[in-house]
């Protein structure tokens, strides 16, 4: 008989997979009827952005932090998780490794991030799957704007299978001590999950 831990582990990511299939069967509905449009990579809310927005990513995450959130996948399944993080900071660049504490678990992210002088990120995420093997790092971008930052990539689910998602992160700082960070999960260009997370600053 299978026990309960393993049937939430594989209940969770089953929730993601189809997510994933019903996703590709609206957008093929979509596709054949009518022209596909790439949408923005950059929203509304980030246009307006400036240098000196009131968070920094290399300031807030250097040295350690925490946080608590919940992932909702298809707008019916939650599920809460909590997660730990070391940074170090050299110049404007940001190491940080983010560690995950899922009910099946424990997973690493790993942020490798620069800031440049107008506000941009540039870097990489790695992150660990289900398999507990590390995907092959993929290119993360980002930009400063006016209540603070957002970052995109094409990545992996930490805990998840090899299915390249759609990560997008609109982090928005609260207090000098804590950030609210909204994350979209998409495929084909259509959310599939979103994660709703609060990160608490430690000491440094």
């Amino acid at each position: 008989m299978m026990e309960r831990g393993e049937g939430q582990k594989r209940g969770r990511r089953g929730w993601i997979f189809a997510a994933v299939v019903l996703v590709a069967a609206v957008v093929a509905v979509v596709v054949l009827a009518q022209p596909w449009q790439a949408a923005d990579a950059w929203s509304s809310e980030v246009t307006a952005q400036r240098a000196e927005g009131t968070l920094s990513l290399p300031d807030f995450f250097d040295g350690s932090a925490t946080s608590s959130g919940t992932i909702t996948t298809a707008l019916i399944f939650d599920e809460a998780f909590t997660a730990t993080f070391s940074g170090t900071v050299d110049g404007n660049r940001l190491r940080l490794d983010e560690r995950f504490r899922f009910e099946d678990g424990e997973r690493l992210q790993r942020w490798d991030l620069e800031r440049s002088a107008d506000g941009t990120y540039r870097g990489t995420v790695e992150t660990e799957l289900s398999d507990g093997t590390m995907a092959p790092a993929v290119p993360v971008e980002g930009r400063t704007f006016a209540e603070g930052v957002v970052l995109a990539y094409d990545g992996y689910a930490p805990g998840g299978g090899h299915t390249l998602l759609g990560f997008r992160h609109v982090m928005r700082r609260l207090s000098a001590e804590t950030v609210r960070n909204r994350v979209t999960i998409a495929k084909f260009g259509l959310a599939i999950a979103s994660a709703d997370v609060i990160f608490r600053r430690g000491e440094k």
